[in-house]
C-alpha cells in the first residue's frame, strides 16, 4: 500500500512535468511503457520476475537517454531501481544516474525538451529515489516488528504451555502426596489398632473356652468377641478405603471433555470403556487429554475431536483424533517436537508406557496414541 501511494504521487508529478510537451506517438508510448514497467515491478513474484522488472527499469532509463519523450516518466524507473538495488550493485545504479544526468544536460542544450520539464524531471528523479529508499527502510522496520511480535507471541505460548504443565505437575505431586499420606495412615492403623484388636479377639476367645463350663460368663465373652470382631472388620474396611488409590477414569475424562465443549467450538465425542484405574494412570491420561484437546482446538483448528479410552487385559489405552490441519500442534519454535508433545511423552513413558503423535495415515487430521501397562497383579482385576 505504501508503494502504491508513493507511485501515485510520482506519476502525478511526472504528468505535471510533461505538461506543455507535444503529444505525439513517442510521448504516448513512453507513458504507456513507463506505467507498464512500474506496474510489473509491483506484481513480480520470485527472483526471476524481479530481475526482469529491474532490467526493464534500467532499459527504460537507457531509452530516455536516446529518446527525449521518455525523460518525464524516468522518475518512476528510478523509484523501482532504488527499491531493489543492492550495495554491491550500487555502482551500476550510480552509473545509470550519471548517464541520465548528462542526457538531461544534452537535451537542455539541444532544446529537445523545455528547461522546465528537464528541471522538474531532475528534481523529481532525486525525490523519487529518496522516497523509494525511505519506503524500503520503513518496510524493513515493519518486517522486523512483525518478526519481534511473532517471537514474543511464540514465547508467550511456550510460557503458557510451561505454566500449564507446571500446574498439572503440581496437581500430580499433590495427589501423590495425598495418596502417600493415606497409605501411611492405613499402615499405622493396620499395624497398631488392627493388631491390638486381633489380640483382644484371640484373648476373648481363649477366655470363653476357659469358662466354657460357665454358660453365662462364656456368653458374655462371646458377646465381647463379636463386638471386637465387628470393630476389627470396620478397621479393615477403613484401612482398605484409605489404601485404595483407584479412581473412576471415565468420570474424570468426561469432566475434561465437558469443560472443553463450547458453543461454536469443535464437536468432542468421548467413548470411555475404562472405569477404575490407578491414580497415576488416571492423572497421566487426564493431562494427556487436556493437552491434546488444547492443541487440536488452538493449533489444528479441528471441527471434530474423538476421544477413546479403553481398558485391556494388560494395559490402558487413550486415543485422541481430530480432523484439523496436519501440522505439529506445538510452538513453531520447536520444529522437532513441541513442548506439549514432549510433556505428554514424558508423562506416559514415566509409567512405562508408549506414546506416539502425528498425522493420521490415509486421512486428514492428527492422532495422539498413548498406552500404559497395568501393574503386575492387576491384569485379572
Amino acid at each position: 500500500m505504501n508503494r502504491l501511494f508513493d507511485k501515485s504521487i510520482v506519476l502525478a508529478c511526472c504528468i505535471a512535468a510533461a505538461v506543455g510537451l507535444a503529444v505525439d506517438a513517442r510521448l504516448v508510448a513512453a507513458f504507456c511503457l513507463g506505467v507498464i514497467a512500474t506496474s510489473l515491478a509491483e506484481v513480480a513474484q520470485g527472483n526471476r520476475a524481479r530481475r526482469a522488472s529491474e532490467t526493464a527499469s534500467y532499459v527504460y532509463i537507457i531509452a530516455a537517454v536516446f529518446v527525449p519523450p521518455f525523460v518525464p516518466l524516468a522518475p518512476l524507473a528510478f523509484y523501482d531501481i532504488a527499491r531493489r538495488v543492492r550495495r554491491e550493485h550500487a555502482w551500476v545504479a550510480l552509473g545509470i544516474g550519471s548517464v541520465f544526468a548528462f542526457a538531461l544536460i544534452a537535451d537542455l542544450r539541444t532544446d529537445a525538451l523545455t528547461a522546465r520539464t528537464l528541471l522538474l524531471t531532475a528534481i523529481l528523479s532525486v525525490a523519487a529515489t529518496l522516497l523509494s529508499l525511505r519506503t524500503a527502510q520503513l518496510e524493513r522496520e515493519q518486517q522486523r516488528m512483525r518478526r519481534t511480535r511473532d517471537e514474543l507471541q511464540e514465547r508467550a505460548l511456550a510460557l503458557e504451555a510451561r505454566n500449564r504443565d507446571l500446574a498439572d505437575r503440581q496437581d500430580y505431586e499433590v495427589e501423590l502426596a495425598t495418596l502417600a499420606e493415606r497409605a501411611r495412615i492405613a499402615r499405622e492403623i493396620h499395624d497398631n489398632v488392627g493388631h491390638q484388636l486381633t489380640r483382644a479377639s484371640l484373648q476373648t476367645e481363649a477366655l470363653r473356652v476357659v469358662h466354657a463350663n460357665e454358660p453365662r460368663i462364656a456368653a458374655d465373652f462371646a458377646d465381647v468377641k463379636r463386638t471386637v470382631d465387628e470393630a476389627l472388620q470396620l478397621v479393615r474396611a477403613s484401612v482398605h478405603a484409605l489404601n485404595d488409590n483407584a479412581v473412576d477414569l471415565s468420570v474424570q475424562l468426561d469432566c475434561i471433555v465437558e469443560g472443553a465443549r463450547s458453543d461454536g467450538g469443535p464437536q468432542v465425542e468421548l467413548e470411555a470403556l475404562a472405569e477404575h484405574a490407578p491414580a497415576n494412570v488416571a492423572n497421566c491420561f487426564a493431562a494427556v487429554l487436556r493437552e491434546a484437546l488444547s492443541n487440536a482446538m488452538r493449533h489444528a483448528h479441528a471441527k471434530t475431536i474423538t476421544v477413546r479410552c479403553m481398558e485391556h487385559p494388560s494395559f490402558y489405552q487413550l486415543i485422541v483424533t481430530d480432523d484439523g490441519a496436519d501440522a505439529t500442534p506445538a510452538s513453531s519454535s520447536n520444529v522437532a517436537e513441541g513442548m506439549g508433545l514432549a510433556s505428554m511423552r514424558e508423562r506416559v513413558e514415566a509409567l512405562g508406557g508408549t506414546f506416539t503423535a502425528g498425522p493420521r495415515v490415509g486421512a486428514g487430521g492428527w492422532r495422539v496414541f498413548a498406552t500404559v501397562p497395568k501393574p503386575q497383579g492387576d491384569e485379572d482385576r
